[in-house]
């Protein structure tokens, strides 16, 4: 009876207990409830789907539930309670400390922080590697001919780590399987090409579900939300104060329109002594601004699309609603600030940002560049990303212990300077620091 509440919404409740489920000792875990009939459960979101997907997968990236348990009143109120394991750390947790960049935060002095900062760049570079290469490694998972899955609500909230810093991609309640048509138990059962757009969150969402359209790559909105996952991984901080909440919009507008190039960390002059500030690192995309505000976000960035560089946009059913300004792509690497400086540098053609070739580059910025692609049948797919060169670049890959040998190279490392990612990801977090 003892439960604390992780998160709450219209769709499901999530909490956490300590309980012993079967033989196993007592443990955290979570439990998440939601309804399982049509009167009460928030389309397109279905428990039940995701119960029938979580039992069909067994992967070391994914998640797995324990336990179920139903529980029905009457015909008009029933709910599912899937129990999973707790896993402690959240991405958004990890993409929210400021140590977890290249580059050492203005507020950290030098003597704090000496032995850290003489090889941050090579520490941070070791910790992105392995939490986007372990993301990939579920998405070929979920995507592969054996599966076909698609996520649909990729994030940095969706991805968990582990204490070891093991990846575990959760929250399967707006995925979407090949097979549905020949299900008949899901709440919301859906086929091409009578798909929902609704799905998806904020500033992960590819640019194809902002124009309505019901008969799309399912399988490619992952891969749009990944690079835009990813790309987090560089964006620049803020700081903030709790006060500046009563500012207007228009004077935000303006002082956005007026911020120079992008640094690692963005202190506002009125913020420079201040002492009440707290951290906090942009999305790529601004999602705050409903899909208009999002879609033009994501154009002012990638362009404006053209028949050029998204032929089937103008097929959209919406693409007409509104007419964009045309304005072209810009550099994607002075918008990402916290990636090294050599991948910084490297040169992009901007007229061929959406028709990539097949020559892959050793940098993070040629990932992200190939995965938020307009045209979807030119995005880089998840098994082709696993091969990507960055993850056979300097350093390797340094994976947490136990991590499956078949899902591997020979270029892996179980340490970096005598310690292992469980270790390097407590230091980045601040909290109490394992042995190893």
């Amino acid at each position: 009876n003892d439960y604390q509440l992780i998160e709450e919404g219209p769709a499901s409740t999530v909490l956490r207990t300590w309980a012993a489920i079967g033989p196993h000792a007592a443990q955290w875990v979570v439990v998440k409830t939601a309804p399982t009939v049509h009167k009460s459960a928030k389309e397109p979101h279905d428990i039940l789907k995701e119960l029938r997907i979580l039992s069909e997968l067994s992967h070391y990236n994914v998640v797995f539930f324990d336990s179920i348990w139903s529980h029905a009143e009457d015909e008009e109120w029933s709910e599912l309670h899937i129990w999973e394991p707790y896993i402690p750390i959240a991405l958004s947790d990890l993409l929210a400390s400021p140590k977890f960049s290249p580059f050492t935060p203005p507020s950290f002095t030098q003597e704090e922080n000496e032995d850290f900062a003489q090889r941050q760049k090579y520490y941070f570079t070791i910790l992105a590697r392995s939490i986007i290469y372990q993301t990939l490694q579920a998405l070929v998972y979920l995507h592969s001919p054996s599966n076909r899955i698609a996520h649909r609500d990729i994030k940095p909230r969706n991805i968990l780590l582990t204490e070891e810093g093991c990846v575990k991609l959760i929250d399967f309640g707006i995925a979407w399987q090949e097979k549905e048509a020949e299900v008949k138990e899901d709440l919301w059962p859906e086929q091409r090409p009578k798909m929902y757009f609704e799905v998806s969150t904020g500033s992960y969402r590819a640019p194809e579900l902002l124009f309505g359209t019901r008969d799309y790559d399912p399988f490619a909105i992952d891969l749009w939300s990944a690079g835009a996952t990813f790309a987090e991984f560089f964006t620049p901080f803020r700081l903030y104060s709790d006060s500046e909440y009563d500012e207007s919009e228009e004077e935000s507008e303006e002082e956005e329109k007026e911020t120079p190039a992008l640094e690692p960390f963005i202190v506002p002059e009125h913020l420079v002594r201040a002492r009440e500030t707290r951290w906090e690192r942009d999305t790529l995309f601004n999602g705050t601004r409903g899909e208009l505000g999002l879609a033009w976000s994501i154009f002012k960035i990638r362009g404006t699309p053209t028949k050029d560089n998204w032929p089937a946009f103008e097929r959209l059913p919406d693409s007409k609603g509104v007419e964009f300004t045309i304005v072209p792509a810009v550099p994607l690497g002075p918008l990402l600030p916290n990636i090294p400086d050599t991948e910084a540098e490297i040169p992009v053609d901007l007229s061929s940002i959406h028709t990539p070739d097949n020559t892959m580059k050793d940098s993070a910025l040629d990932l992200v560049e190939r995965l938020l692609v307009y045209p979807v049948e030119n995005r880089l797919i998840a098994m082709r990303a696993l091969q990507h060169p960055w993850f056979s670049g300097e350093g390797r890959l340094l994976l947490p212990a136990g991590y499956p040998r078949d899902l591997v190279t020979d270029m892996v490392l179980k340490e970096v300077d005598g310690k292992s990612l469980r270790y390097w990801i407590h230091k980045i977090l601040g909290r109490d620091e394992p042995h190893s």
